[in-house]
């Protein structure tokens, strides 16, 4: 809807006029105002923690492993059990959220797997602690998707790829955060300690309570219309524009959204999730294959463990530069081709790394190979952004949970793989030039699949165009 300006005259005074804006433009046109700031922190934060989480599992495996008694075999069931609770929360929260309410449905996903950390500091035994990670797994695997529709349903549309995508840099920042804590916690306190700390999230249900208010465009979306003009007008006010007069959009529905129509929105891009889907299979399979391995891979090479060590650490730090990078990229081009040149220049450099094996070249080569090749894969900044926009308000924390739950089968695949590849003595060389190839035919996939440029459009343009 365009703006419109209404003129009112009041005795003695001269006319003065409002632009009159729909709730959902107010959002679009908004300037970064103090609430954003505040909203983009706490979200940043909870997504910060989130990572820490997943990752502190790693860092407490030996003493798990010393303490339980573990063999191989069990110790490998923690990851898997925590991927297992990642793929079933990616789907199952986010289905409640786009039917409870983004704010309900978050509150309990941040409770959920602090509840579940909990269980593992105290985890009296193997099996406690298992419970305890798929637990934790729900609750993580959820959290993506909801705040990155969060994000996008009040980022304005010319900030929208900036910070849709700001919430993985902070996960990723996590990973670096809860290894430096471990360095000090864990020889300290042992390795319950990494896990005590993981309880910090339950905190962040008092910011979403009293501090973030419900997505507006989920209120419209399901004919809560006085509750949505409520929080907008408040938004408004806060941000001092004196200068506006909100109205609701005249095509918004007056009623709840049903099930069944929800499901009829999932039918009108269900294409776009299969594409989507696919590519974070394969994305994730290459990414979570050989993250999981890398340091055993250094060790296989004859290099020392520390040594090992601090090559993947190398490695993975170059994780959120290829974020920012991916986020400057992602409004250049059309999204697509974004994506579709940054995985081939990823996977370019992935087959120099592994021609640095097969051909034993200097480990400056072999490092800078695999770091360039993160660089390139700031990937996932852009398809969280593309998955954020290409699926409409009703259905947007359900189709985000399902594409990203298929990348987590590809995340629990791909180290297996990767792993039997390495027990049938394949080649290091040969293992890293068919780990290259997924993603590729996963961006050529999604290039053909995805019409919309979602590029400087509202969230209902890109709906629109979509259906």
């Amino acid at each position: 809807m365009s703006e419109q300006t209404t003129k009112t005259r009041t005795p003695g005074n001269p006319a003065s006029a409002k632009k009159r804006m729909t709730y959902t433009e107010f959002l679009d046109e908004s300037k970064m105002t103090g609430f954003l700031w505040f909203m983009l922190f706490g979200l940043c934060l909870a997504q910060l923690l989130d990572g820490m989480d997943f990752q502190s599992a790693s860092f407490a495996l030996p003493g798990i492993v010393k303490e339980f008694k573990l063999n191989p075999a069990q110790a490998g069931v923690i990851p898997s059990v925590s991927n297992i609770g990642l793929l079933i929360g990616a789907i199952f929260f986010p289905a409640l959220c786009d039917g409870i309410g983004r704010k309900k449905i978050f509150q309990w996903v941040l409770l959920d797997y602090a509840f579940g950390t909990f269980l593992c500091a105290i985890a009296p035994s193997y099996h406690v602690l298992l419970l305890g990670r798929f637990i934790a797994g729900l609750g993580i695997g959820a959290q993506f998707p909801i705040v990155m529709a969060i994000l996008a349903e009040y980022s304005p549309k010319r900030l929208r790829h900036i910070l849709v995508p700001v919430g993985p840099i902070f996960y990723a920042i996590g990973w670096i955060v809860i290894g430096l804590l471990s360095l000090w916690l864990i020889p300290r306190y042992s390795w319950r300690a990494v896990f005590w700390v993981g309880i910090i999230p339950a905190a962040m249900i008092i910011f979403v309570r009293f501090y973030m208010p419900e997505s507006i465009r989920f209120l419209l979306a399901h004919g809560n219309i006085e509750e949505a003009g409520r929080i907008a007008n408040n938004l408004a006010r806060r941000a001092g524009r004196t200068d506006i007069e909100l109205v609701p959009p005249a095509t918004e529905r007056q009623v709840k959204l049903t099930f069944g129509q929800q499901m009829s929105y999932l039918r009108t891009v269900s294409g776009t999730m299969m594409v989507l889907a696919l590519f974070y299979f394969c994305h994730f399979i290459q990414t979570f294959g050989l993250g999981a391995w890398l340091p055993s891979i250094f060790v296989r090479q004859g290099f020392l463990l520390t040594r090992s060590f601090w090559y993947s650490m190398m490695i993975y730090a170059a994780t959120p530069v290829s974020l920012v990078i991916g986020i400057w990229w992602q409004d250049r081009i059309n999204r697509k081709w974004a994506l579709f040149t940054m995985t081939c220049g990823a996977a370019v450099f992935f087959v120099i790394f592994g021609m640095s094996f097969q051909y034993h070249w200097p480990i400056y080569i072999l490092i800078g190979s695999q770091v360039t090749q993160v660089l390139f894969s700031g990937v996932v900044a852009i398809l969280y952004t593309m998955s954020a926009e290409l699926f409409p308000t009703p259905v947007r924390t359900l189709g985000m949970g399902t594409v990203n739950g298929f990348g987590r089968l590809g995340a629990v695949l791909g180290p297996l793989f990767l792993g039997i590849f390495l027990h049938l003595s394949t080649s290091m060389g040969h293992i890293m030039y068919m780990f290259a190839v997924p993603p590729v035919i996963g961006a050529i996939v999604l290039v053909i699949g995805i019409k919309v440029d979602p590029r400087q459009k509202t969230l209902e343009e890109i709906a629109a165009a979509e259906g």
